[in-house]
């Protein structure tokens, strides 16, 4: 059942990209840089990316050493409008920096073929083009604990190429992946289906589309407005069973097989266009926005599941690693570990587009360059942006000192968790940002979960944004299994189990409304700091676990810099900001 070799170069040259290595020639990359790390040092950059979520990555011997998202630096969400800006890819520039290199030392710049070609004109003489799918499923298998395992790549819409005059794009792609590399096992390329006027360039046969297009069908978009499904996602358990069967029937699933025309599509379309209008407005239509959204959540965990068993009972892998925009469903991702054979689970932090400069520079040392696969003794660390010093801080800092009060010397660890532990919400910014769209600690907004009152304060007054959605719990790895149905670890915040019955009404801020928690497990190994602020808060409180929310606000990329962090505490209602070992007030609360 495994039909080939992985392609590097899949789609690239349908698209009419020119693929040179200038840099590289082929001799250098296979002799030079030996599987023993004989040689000189091999520095790969990977940009990732497609018309969204720009990211670069640097990649030194095989490792990961750094990795940011354009928007963090532009401040632009997801990267769009940025126009003639993208072409700076001032990205790739801040992972050079951070490795203490030039354009001129990197010897390999690997990139997707679905990316914007504007964020790629600095390098595109140098520029090694592989599928956007392969660079999908390389950032999870080589970023994953396991020797060998399946890979599951699902998203909207990937690299494109043209069949008998049609043109197609990669939607659902499976592999395994193991020492010599990664295989593919079936590759889905839906049709266009913009050629039965479906808007958006939409693909046939994709389960990222189907999602997306019900999010934004029942009026829950975001920047670009496109479709959110996290925003989905969060709905849901507020709805019911009534549209589910309705959905399945725009769909068809065999054997492992998800299929959907453009046809289909149009009908979904029309048929949560009529339930809504038939609603009119009021609570009716708040129901059946909250009936759509558990339909398509339930209808995609039904896809999920379905071809994660077929993925297992062809290769037989007890391991599975997940990328792509489907794999940001952290709530189809547990389901996983409960109703199919699979024994373990790996979700990359930045399963979206970008992590897929992640996978494009890892492909290049394993896949171009040769060097078997090695899983790392240690969890992946998604901490791989900037860290900024006590001087940097402190520049950042001066503008603003006639609206802020600083502290220095303070016991941060001890006085914040007083601090949270008395009701106040914390910015909390420490040493190097976290990649992927999740916020792991580092840059961080922290309150007490024990408050039933403090979703709705923080939604409110913080985030700006809709009140049904839930935020996440973050508690320590040796009280995980005590509040929480799995000791699974959640590095990454990308799974969803329950909160034991006996919990909830101990961290009522942090359950859904359906008992649920999408769980981020601290580690004392990636995190050290983090696991001493969750040991401070229990010793006050005997409760091991904050509310733990990204630091930013509504529509707004994470903070990166100090700046950006201190620029959003003035702006919203955090009660104290924490910028490395300063702790922070606005002046009118001395």
């Amino acid at each position: 059942m495994i039909n080939s070799r992985a392609q590097p170069e899949s789609g690239a040259r349908r698209r009419g990209f020119t693929r040179t290595s200038r840099l590289v020639p082929e001799s250098r990359l296979f002799v030079r840089y030996t599987s023993n790390g004989a040689g000189a040092t091999l520095r790969i950059l990977g940009l990732g990316g497609s018309h969204h979520d720009f990211c670069a990555c640097l990649v030194t011997d095989g490792r990961v050493t750094s990795a940011v998202e354009e928007e963090r630096i532009t401040r632009k969400k997801y990267g769009y409008g940025l126009g003639p800006r993208l072409q700076r890819c001032e990205a790739g520039a801040y992972v050079l920096a951070e490795g203490g290199i030039t354009a001129a030392d990197v010897d390999l710049v690997v990139a997707n073929d679905l990316l914007n070609p504007s964020y790629v004109l600095r390098y595109q003489d140098r520029v090694r083009w592989i599928g956007h799918h392969v660079a999908h499923a390389a950032s999870t298998f080589y970023t994953s604990p396991f020797e060998r395992a399946a890979v599951l790549v699902m998203d909207g819409r990937g690299s494109e190429l043209t069949v008998d005059g049609v043109r197609r794009g990669e939607t659902i792609s499976s592999y395994t992946g193991d020492a010599s590399g990664i295989r593919v096992v079936r590759a889905v390329h839906g049709r266009l289906g913009a050629a039965a006027r479906v808007p958006d360039e939409s693909y046939e046969d994709s389960v990222g589309w189907l999602y997306e297009a019900v999010a934004k069908a029942i009026g829950l978009t975001t920047t670009g407005d496109v479709g959110a499904p996290g925003k989905a996602m969060g709905l849901a358990p507020y709805g019911t069973r009534r549209y589910v069967d309705d959905l399945a029937a725009f769909y068809r699933l065999t054997d492992g097989e998800f299929r959907q025309s453009a046809q289909q599509q149009q009908a979904l379309l029309a048929f949560a266009a009529a339930q809504l209008q038939r609603a009119g407005e009021g609570q009716a239509a708040e129901e059946v926005r909250a009936d759509l959204a558990y339909a398509v959540q339930a209808n995609t965990e039904r896809i999920v599941l379905e071809l994660a068993r077929w993925l297992h009972r062809v290769t037989g892998e007890k391991a599975l690693c997940l990328a792509g925009g489907v794999a940001l469903n952290s709530v189809a991702n547990f389901k996983i570990l409960q109703e199919t054979p699979f024994e373990e689970l790996y979700v990359v932090p930045a399963a979206g587009d970008h992590g897929t400069a992640i996978g494009a520079a890892l492909y290049g040392h394993h896949d171009l360059a040769g060097h078997p696969w090695v899983p790392a003794p240690e969890p992946f660390s998604p901490y791989l942006g900037r860290h900024y010093d006590a001087a940097q801080i402190d520049a950042a800092l001066e503008p603003y000192l006639d609206r802020v009060t600083v502290e220095r010397g303070a016991d941060v660890v001890q006085r914040t968790a007083e601090d949270l532990a008395q009701g106040l919400i914390v910015g909390w910014f420490q040493g190097r940002s976290e990649v992927g769209p999740r916020a792991l600690g580092n840059r961080s907004i922290f309150a007490d979960p024990r408050d039933p009152a403090m979703k709705d304060r923080i939604n409110a007054k913080v985030k700006h944004r809709e009140p049904f959605r839930p935020f996440a719990p973050v508690v320590t790895e040796a009280n995980q299994a005590a509040l929480f149905s799995t000791a699974v670890p959640a590095y990454y915040m990308l799974i969803v189990p329950q909160v034991r019955e006996s919990a909830r009404h101990r961290i009522p801020a942090v359950t859904h409304v359906d008992g649920s928690a999408r769980l981020q497990t601290a580690s004392p190994v990636l995190n050290p700091r983090l696991c001493d602020l969750l040991e401070a808060f229990d010793r006050r409180t005997g409760v091991p676990v904050l509310l733990n929310t990204s630091f930013n606000d509504n529509e707004e990329p994470i903070v990166e810099t100090p700046g950006d962090a201190i620029r959003c505490f003035l702006r919203t209602d955090l009660d104290r900001l924490v910028l490395g070992d300063v702790l922070v007030r606005k002046v009118e609360d001395r």
